[in-house]
């Protein structure tokens, strides 16, 4: 989720990230009060530009205009009004200025009640859209309000739980960098190295974002399947399952090691176990000896996208403690009926820049977010 600090008087607002939504939406019939909230009526550019129901808006001069919006929890449609609200936002602390906050009006769905709102996170007043066709997403928002470059980035590598909130606390960037932080291993702070490779376009779904991924490697070993599974169907837009090909990798690779630590060590082999819903595939985690980050620099990554011109190494321990003594490969069965051959996760992302006005996607080479034991 995002805090978004919105209204007059001000109040704070949570809503859940949707990569793919078209624009914010929150419920402001209950709980919220704002003397600046406006209805956006529909002879205003603003409206033409948002999915609309059909025959709404039959009175050019309506003060209370219907449109679409998207639940990304449930996939439901439902309906509100398009309304305009005064956000206050605050500049880049990473930058050398003082941050500044400063205020702009945005549009936002309301929603007609608070059925729409079914599935998302209980603490969660709606939804904040980032989607990258859409005029009305919050980055082109911002990028418009505050003249910036149509570019936000997902900071997920610095959480932190804190204990009195039981939060975690990310970064959501817009307009561009710096991207300052800890730089992993030693204490002094640096800008992020960002590696970049193009965006593509899923015409069936044009508010996601795609990304051009020729083959996969587990501990640097290429998967064995036809390239052609992970393209986008150009009729449907939808993509194929390969979940399987990528367990069968990752066993075939424990079987390696488990003869290689039979040839070399007294370690026991590494064992399966039962699975832990949702993860097909775990092992007894007393039994895996490779951890911590003094491995990094004698083991493959654990997964490899292999871009046309790139490599993003997403991780480099995708084994993830699920319970006591046991390990599971941290990645998840699409089904029968995927909707994408591929679907990179919040545990995947640890840090994206997701630059539209270039369409391209900047990602840490390598990702040392993840490990087991460390």
């Amino acid at each position: 989720m995002v805090k978004i600090i919105q209204g007059t008087p001000q109040a704070e607002v949570k809503l859940v990230v949707d990569l793919a939504g078209e624009l914010p939406m929150f419920n402001c019939h209950e709980g919220y009060d704002s003397s600046l909230i406006e209805p956006i009526i529909c002879t205003s550019p603003i409206y033409s530009q948002a999915d609309k129901p059909v025959g709404t808006c039959a009175e050019p001069d309506s003060e209370t205009c219907s449109i679409n919006v998207r639940n990304p929890a449930t996939r439901s449609i439902g309906q509100g009004e398009l309304i305009s609200d005064i956000v206050t936002v605050t500049s880049n602390p990473d930058s050398q200025a003082t941050p500044v906050p400063s205020s702009r009006s945005f549009a936002f769905c309301c929603a007609a009640n608070s059925n729409i709102l079914t599935g998302l996170a209980t603490s969660s007043k709606g939804v904040a859209g980032l989607g990258r066709s859409s005029a009305l997403s919050l980055p082109s928002q911002f990028a418009d309000g505050f003249r910036f470059p149509n570019i936000f980035s997902v900071d997920l590598h610095d959480s932190v739980k804190d204990e009195k909130v039981v939060e975690t606390t990310g970064k959501i960037y817009f307009g561009g960098g710096p991207y300052i932080h800890y730089f992993w291993g030693i204490s002094d702070l640096a800008d992020r190295v960002l590696t970049y490779t193009p965006l593509l376009i899923n015409p069936k779904s044009k508010d996601e974002y795609f990304v051009d991924v020729k083959s996969i490697q587990v501990h640097g070993e290429t998967v064995p399947m036809d390239e052609n599974l992970l393209s986008i169907e150009e009729t449907t837009g939808i993509g194929t399952s390969i979940y399987k090909a990528f367990i069968k990798a990752h066993t075939e690779w424990v079987d390696r090691l488990n003869i290689a630590i039979a040839e070399l060590m007294d370690f026991p082999n590494i064992t399966m176990v039962a699975p832990v819903s949702p993860f097909t595939t775990c092992y007894d985690s007393s039994t895996i000896i490779l951890r911590g980050p003094s491995v990094v620099n004698n083991v493959a990554p654990s997964v490899s996208f292999v871009f046309p011109t790139s490599v993003w190494n997403i991780s480099f321990f995708d084994l993830v403690i699920a319970e006591e003594g046991v390990a599971y490969v941290a990645f998840v069965d699409g089904g029968l009926n995927p909707v994408t051959s591929l679907v990179i996760g919040a545990r995947q992302i640890g840090f994206l820049e997701f630059d539209i006005s270039r369409s391209r996607l900047g990602f840490e080479k390598p990702n040392l977010k993840e490990c087991v034991g460390c």
